[in-house]
């Protein structure tokens, strides 16, 4: 009787153990930002969920970028962001959406190696402003925890 309740515990026990998120889990998902447009200014969003496999590596899948315009003629970027342990940032390749008007693309998957520790991850999305000098702006994401630098 004693060998057959110890048994029923440990299995209860193993299979509660499974139930359970991983650190990596929870804190991997969706980063999105987005912006309207307005005068003079285009207007555009970007969205991906983000995987953290190390703490020097990531994978954006389905990173999506759309511009978001009347027909203004106006550009929209996008990019990843990421800040190191040591508080250093690294950008990815821009993304450009031009005259995309009101269809997301989807880009696919990206894979970064970093050869620092990733501590946050953020898209940034950069769009055209004809009253800015330089001629853009941008809006960040919130920032996504990688669980393997805490």
């Amino acid at each position: 009787m004693k060998t057959r309740m110890l048994g029923a515990a440990l299995a209860i026990a193993a299979l509660s153990g499974l139930l359970v998120a991983s650190p990596a889990q929870a804190k991997d998902g969706v980063v999105d930002v987005r912006v309207s447009p307005s005068r003079g200014k285009g207007g555009g969003s970007a969205r991906a969920h983000v995987d953290f496999v190390n703490k020097k590596k990531i994978v954006l899948r389905n990173f999506r970028v759309r511009d978001i315009c009347p027909n203004d003629n106006y550009w929209v970027r996008a990019q990843i962001v990421w800040v190191n342990v040591d508080g250093s940032k690294g950008y990815g390749d821009r993304i450009w959406r031009d005259n995309g008007c009101g269809h997301s693309y989807n880009y696919g998957t990206f894979t970064h190696t970093s050869t620092k520790p990733i501590r946050y991850v953020r898209l940034q999305l950069i769009m055209f402003d004809s009253h800015v000098n330089g001629g853009e702006y941008s809006k960040y994401s919130g920032l996504r925890d990688n669980p393997y630098t805490r």
